[in-house]
């Protein structure tokens, strides 16, 4: 097996896991001081022409490019959350490039307890999908805070990993619609002073959303999405389940162990020719994208 990482920041942990799992890894950074084999995409693909996967880890802005050049060298792409820019794009991608694979990475799917959380969701009447940081703005005055460059801000880097434990839940997912109760900015660059993620550039630009709530009904149960990039309070990422009569399960989940990205790219290199596995994360991925495309139009 060989693949292509592109993007040393997250993708640090892709090379990490891909070497445990036995993998050729080729590495890419425009940035020398990363330590990449090579400083672009289009030098590694002249010398290693062929992939079994390639792994997107770059800004939000620069996936959606990226993918349309390396699908005609590899069998699969993976592309971080949030994918690109809008369903219409990753819609685009699948049918230019019909003999490659696409997934958005939803890496908390193949989490040990995934099969536990899903069945309690089945009986819950209620259920709370909560990831809340105490102070966790990602590199405040980067990319990450340039709505153009990101997109939006929590709706974009949060809740795709929540939404895709909905997705992942409920096989009819795609029936119902998340209504959006709050997208709001509540910080400037002047309130940062410090972040658990990344040095604030006090010069650079804030724009972008940083607190979101959903909510949606689906099959008669009632449930609640927030995301928050910074609570002053406490870290608070977990689910919640209240079932009928008030019985109530909380679980804390914590950001995601690296044995779930290896089942998620051993899953989908053992799928590759099985239609049914692929239709299903097609689907996720545009329902995903296009919920999210309708938080950062409100």
């Amino acid at each position: 097996m060989k693949s292509l990482v592109i993007g040393m920041g997250i993708g640090q942990l892709y090379l990490a896991v891909l070497k445990n799992i036995g993998s050729e890894v080729i590495t890419v950074d425009t940035n020398e001081n990363a330590g990449a084999h090579f400083a672009s995409v289009d030098s590694a693909l002249e010398r290693h022409p062929f992939f079994d996967t390639v792994h997107i880890c770059t800004p939000n802005f620069t996936h959606y490019d990226l993918a349309a050049k390396v699908a005609p060298y590899t069998k699969i792409v993976f592309v971080e959350k949030p994918g690109v820019a809008t369903a219409e794009q990753w819609l685009s991608l699948l049918t230019t490039f019909p003999k490659t694979r696409f997934m958005m990475v939803k890496n908390n799917q193949w989490r040990d307890e995934f099969v536990d959380y899903k069945k309690i969701a089945e009986s819950a009447d209620t259920i709370l999908f909560k990831w809340i940081n105490r102070n966790r703005v990602p590199k405040p005055g980067s990319w990450f805070t340039d709505k153009k460059l990101a997109y939006g801000g929590v709706s974009r880097d949060l809740l795709p990993h929540l939404l895709s434990y909905y997705t992942g839940f409920f096989s009819d997912f795609a029936k119902s619609v998340p209504k959006v109760k709050l997208v709001k900015q509540r910080w400037t660059i002047d309130d940062l002073a410090d972040s658990d993620y990344g040095e604030v550039d006090p010069n650079g630009h804030y724009n972008v959303d940083d607190r979101v709530e959903l909510e949606m009904k689906h099959n008669g149960k009632l449930l609640f999405f927030i995301a928050d990039w910074r609570s002053n309070d406490k870290d608070d990422i977990g689910l919640t389940f209240i079932a009928e009569g008030g019985a109530r399960f909380e679980f804390e989940l914590g950001l995601c162990p690296e044995s779930a990205y290896e089942i998620m790219i051993r899953s989908a290199v053992d799928n590759l020719n099985n239609s049914d596995f692929w239709q299903q994360h097609i689907k996720q991925d545009l329902w995903i994208h296009e919920a999210i495309s309708n938080v950062t139009a409100s």
